[in-house]
């Protein structure tokens, strides 16, 4: 018998079998054949799980044989190929990176998009890309005015990055919101063109919790109120108006934005508000696209959506660093802002430094805040009459130096309070719960200027002192207030 053989062995057994099931032999007999068939089953099933076993290997080996000869190939077929094309083949093999002809956002366009949403977690640069990147480039091609909202504005140094008009009180920043909103009526109604505003609304999650917090101790509705307003204002690109606000979250509706937000503003997430919308999206994007959010080895990513169709982007100012700080890292491809001198908004006053002016490199003024107030006194000063410090690099003073000392000494004091009050102004009730922005504007011009109590609210709110009426109380109230907001 063929020892090697588990068909012999397991015939074997079956005659065993068969013979103590039918033949005519002793019970002792009958016991004798049934063991053997079951140890010729055993040793034939054994002999199949070897030759299994062995026919395996042999598949193993036989596959080993044929790779070794394909990867030979390979490389005869690579050595006939351009040094290029075996480098591009060897990358995509070693690493999956995305190719070079993936559709990405050009930054270049950003200059004529519409208002816009940056979403992302602390340290992911929102700051930079915004104020560093998008509006410099915006600035530098239109004639821009910018204002900063920004309730954190004293923990960030928005003057050091070339923005100095910042408003960081949060009343202020809610009357700055009414009076884009009434701009951009006025703007809707007129047929003149007009000059961009650019405002940089920053921390709007916690402006929003203020509100929330007033409304509940006042019984009022000032945070639905903001909400319909940004969302207003964030399709007014068409009136000049460019909003561009900065948030926590990736989602519109955590600021209390719906989600027909997404088609008027173009939303940048930033980071982990990218990775968090691919993981999330992950059917929208292409696998090249998904893989380029979820590289662990790229700490700082970008992905576009909102109007725009959803598009990944280098992020354009920390886009080459390997790791990633919460504490925020140096950016790249940062400027200033263009500064063009034009003061419409009422909130936060510009004056101009002469050092910072000698100093800038691109030209432009650079502007200072004094927040809360709009200082008509030094209205009238103009470049061409601005005189240059004394210094190492100048020391001979400029012609006009005197002149402007002489100018700026003497302040507006013969200025008549007549001459603040618009044309066509009516007076306004003082007993409401808010004043507008244009009234606050009017009644700090006049106290600017030391016009009296009296005075100054008998023009703006048409009431006077005698008879101590509940219009005077209410005028008089408001007189207080808006005057400890300048003083």
């Amino acid at each position: 018998m063929d020892k090697s053989s588990p068909l012999i062995c397991l015939i074997g057994s079956a005659g065993c079998l068969l013979i103590a099931l039918h033949g005519k032999q002793s019970p002792t007999g009958a016991m004798a054949a049934s063991l053997g068939g079951v140890i010729l089953a055993q040793t034939a099933m054994s002999k199949a799980s070897e030759r299994f076993i062995d026919d395996e290997v042999n598949v193993i080996l036989r596959n080993t044989e044929i790779s070794k000869f394909e990867l030979a190939a390979q490389a005869e077929l690579a050595a006939l190929l351009p040094e290029e094309t075996q480098a591009e083949i060897i990358d995509v093999q070693a690493t999956e990176t995305i190719p070079e002809n993936t559709d990405k956002y050009n930054w270049e366009q950003i200059v004529d998009e519409n208002c816009l949403l940056i979403g992302g977690e602390p340290g992911s640069a929102k700051t930079s890309v915004a104020a560093g990147y998008i509006v410099p480039k915006i600035s530098q091609a239109y004639s821009s005015e910018i204002i900063v909202l920004d309730s954190h504005a004293k923990k960030n140094d928005w003057q050091g990055i070339g923005y100095h008009r910042v408003i960081n009180d949060y009343e202020q920043i809610y009357e700055c919101l009414l009076w884009l909103d009434e701009e951009r009526e006025r703007r809707r109604n007129s047929e003149e063109n007009h000059h961009l505003i650019i405002c940089i609304f920053d921390e709007i999650n916690d402006m929003w919790s203020y509100l929330e917090r007033y409304d509940k101790q006042n019984k009022t509705k000032r945070l639905s109120n903001a909400q319909l307003i940004l969302q207003t204002l964030l399709n007014c690109r068409k009136f000049d108006i460019l909003i561009i606000g900065m948030m926590q979250s990736h989602l519109c509706e955590d600021i209390g934005l719906s989600g027909a937000i997404r088609r008027q503003s173009m939303i940048i997430l930033l980071n982990g508000a990218a990775r968090e919308t691919a993981s999330q999206n992950k059917k929208k994007l292409s696998d090249q696209q998904y893989t380029y959010l979820t590289d662990k080895n790229r700490p700082y990513c970008c992905l576009i959506t909102g109007y725009q169709s959803t598009t990944i982007a280098d992020h354009p100012t920390h886009g080459n660093h390997t790791t990633f700080a919460k504490k925020g890292k140096t950016p790249e491809n940062v400027s200033k802002p263009k500064n063009w001198n034009i003061v419409t908004i009422p909130f936060a006053k510009n004056y101009i430094s002469n050092v910072e002016q000698n100093n800038d490199s691109n030209g432009n003024n650079i502007i200072h805040t004094e927040t809360g107030r709009f200082d008509l006194n030094k209205e009238s000063v103009s470049d061409e009459d601005e005189g240059e410090d004394e210094s190492e690099t100048s020391p001979t003073p400029h012609p006009k130096a005197q002149e402007l000392e002489d100018i700026l000494s003497k302040g507006c004091s013969d200025l008549s309070p007549l001459a603040l009050i618009p044309d066509n102004w009516s007076p306004v009730s003082p007993k409401v719960d808010s004043l507008d922005a244009e009234v606050r504007g009017v009644m700090v011009s006049l106290i600017n200027i030391n016009t009296p109590k009296e005075e100054t609210i008998k023009l703006v709110f048409g009431c006077s002192k005698s008879g101590k009426s509940k219009s005077w109380k209410a005028a008089s109230y408001w007189y207080d207030e808006v005057k400890s907001q300048t003083s």
